[in-house]
């Protein structure tokens, strides 16, 4: 167990610690020093971790990145679960400089979540498809600019009018595919083809505010939702947000629950719980029940963030639950109860 000493207040104000045991730990970030003291188990003091403020995080990461490449399975699982609660361009930056040196393998802990491009990772992602390790190169989710919020519609539609104006040039050739054609080569090309054609959807097709979207569209979109490639997956997704309703993106959303990459599943089991979107309950809570410990965690975690709405989804689940499995959907209910109180 952690020392007496080593409190979350401590971590998370380790400049107060720095005052009262000046010159202790060699120079060292005095939270490192309190989490690696003799007697610490790796797992124990991750979890201690995972509680702190995102902030207060940054300065444990080469830390945690450490016990997440040499530790046992459990000290890896747990890690990699503390390292997610970093804002995902923070923990980029980080990784950065032994990304460039050549640690590619370090990728793994941004697969499935959207992080702004910089050349950096662009780099990487080229390096990997040249290696030709392409389901890797796939699973990096960069895009350009500031990520979309909620309540940004009108940021969207000013984007993308100027996404458009290019492609009013007259001098434009007169032979680009038609809008089928489009469709069909999203269907059969190349993945880096489908993404190319997507992203051209978003820039053309985009919907005003409060029109019902294109039946073609969302059945290429829901296609392409299961693709054998997990960055057109991703791409997919993303492309919904800014061609569909909240309710339309929400619902294709929910074909990820089921998707073979733990990743992907844990990035669409936050976003529904962000979105609060309710019909979503049933599947998220069939995910307390996933054989990774990182997908129940991001379905718990949503769960808890519905409150009272999960409720009754997860009573009635828990009432046909074998017994030895009944636990994994009352705690879930216990901590609900314990955070309206």
């Amino acid at each position: 167990m952690l020392p007496a000493t080593a409190t979350l207040d401590l971590l998370a104000h380790p400049e107060d610690h720095a005052a009262a045991h000046p010159g202790e730990g060699g120079g060292r970030h005095p939270a490192v020093v309190e989490l690696t003291a003799r007697g610490v188990l790796p797992e124990r003091a991750l979890r201690w971790a995972a509680r702190l403020p995102e902030d207060d995080l940054l300065p444990l990461v080469p830390l945690i990145v450490g016990w997440w490449e040499h530790g046992s399975p459990t000290v890896h699982e747990v890690a990699r679960t503390t390292l997610h609660h970093v804002p995902a361009d923070a923990l980029a930056h980080l990784l950065a400089p032994r990304v460039e040196a050549g640690d590619l393998g370090l990728l793994d802990l941004l697969a499935g979540v959207e992080l702004l491009r910089t050349p950096a990772l662009t780099r990487a992602e080229r390096r990997l498809r040249t290696e030709g390790r392409d389901d890797r190169a796939d699973a990096l989710v960069l895009v350009d600019g500031p990520l979309r919020t909620p309540g940004a519609e009108h940021e969207d539609a000013a984007a993308l009018d100027a996404l458009r104006t290019p492609f009013r040039n007259p001098a434009a050739p007169v032979d680009r595919p038609s809008p089928a054609e489009l469709l069909d080569l999203a269907r059969a090309g190349t993945p880096e083809r489908a993404r190319q054609v997507l992203t051209r959807l978003v820039e053309e097709r985009a919907p005003a505010s409060g029109a019902a979207p294109e039946p073609e569209l969302r059945t290429l979109v829901e296609e392409l939702l299961r693709h054998p490639r997990a960055g057109v997956r991703l791409h997919a997704h993303r492309a919904s947000r800014a061609l569909f309703d909240r309710d339309t993106h929400a619902r294709l959303t929910t074909l990820l629950l089921s998707d073979p990459s733990q990743d992907v599943v844990r990035m669409a089991a936050r976003t529904l719980g962000r979105a609060g979107w309710e019909p979503a309950l049933p599947d998220l809570v069939r995910l307390l029940d996933h054989a990774k410990p990182v997908v129940r965690k991001a379905a718990r975690d949503a769960l808890v963030g519905f409150g009272g709405a999960a409720v009754p989804v997860l009573r009635r689940t828990a009432a046909h639950a074998r017994p030895d499995r009944r636990p994994l959907y009352t705690d879930v209910l216990a901590e609900i109860s314990g955070a309206e109180v």
